[in-house]
């Protein structure tokens, strides 16, 4: 009964957000300086309803408050919302969600690896956004893994997507010929932690190779 309930509060929550995305678009839009606090807020909001796609508010920001405060704010937001996401479903559905993995071997193989370097896994899953945040959240909600090492890997990864964001905003408003080499830096950025990774996975199956 409790999954059942909480999973329709999320759904009201979030089509009540998509009916009034207009009005809060239009909100997030003003040019008022005192709006600054409550951009923290919306950006929390619109991490987990994302009735406005949160890349595009990212560079509102950005656009908006500067790279600084930008960054700040897709930060917070990204962070928060994951974190809050992540207890939704450790504390609603982690029972349902192993007892699923449980009837798939290789499932079950990878969660326990997955558990086993969990804050690793979810740090490069951060830096090296190939798979989406929510399935983050919720693969890492339904395992083990301790709740800080997900804070602090969540925390840490966030860091780079985040300022990208809040620059080419900046950018796109200010001087756009820089948008190119933000996007070329942050595409070096990806290939060195993609690299870092191999690195580390290949070191890892080494050590738990029997000799």
């Amino acid at each position: 009964m409790k999954k059942w309930l909480l999973l329709f509060l999320y759904a009201l929550i979030f089509a009540i957000g998509f009916v009034y995305r207009d009005v809060l678009l239009n909100w997030l839009s003003s040019d008022s300086l005192r709006l600054l606090p409550f951009m923290f807020l919306a950006a929390v909001f619109l991490g987990l309803f994302p009735v406005i796609p949160f890349g595009i508010f990212a560079g509102m920001m950005g656009a908006k408050f500067g790279p600084f405060w930008g960054t700040l704010i897709n930060w917070t937001g990204s962070v928060g919302s994951a974190f809050l996401f992540f207890l939704f479903i450790r504390y609603g559905y982690q029972k349902a969600g192993r007892d699923y993995l449980t009837k798939s071997p290789r499932l079950a193989l990878f969660t326990r690896a997955f558990e086993q370097n969990a804050f690793i896994a979810v740090l490069f899953a951060r830096l090296i956004p190939i798979i989406p945040s929510p399935v983050i959240n919720i693969y890492a909600g339904i395992s083990a893994i301790p709740i800080l090492s997900f804070a602090l890997a969540t925390a840490i990864g966030k860091i780079p997507t985040m300022l990208v964001f809040a620059f080419l905003g900046d950018q796109l408003f200010h001087n756009a010929q820089r948008s190119f080499w933000t996007l070329l830096c942050y595409a070096g950025f990806l290939g060195l932690a993609y690299l870092l990774y191999r690195v580390w996975q290949g070191r890892s199956k080494k050590v738990k190779a029997p000799s």
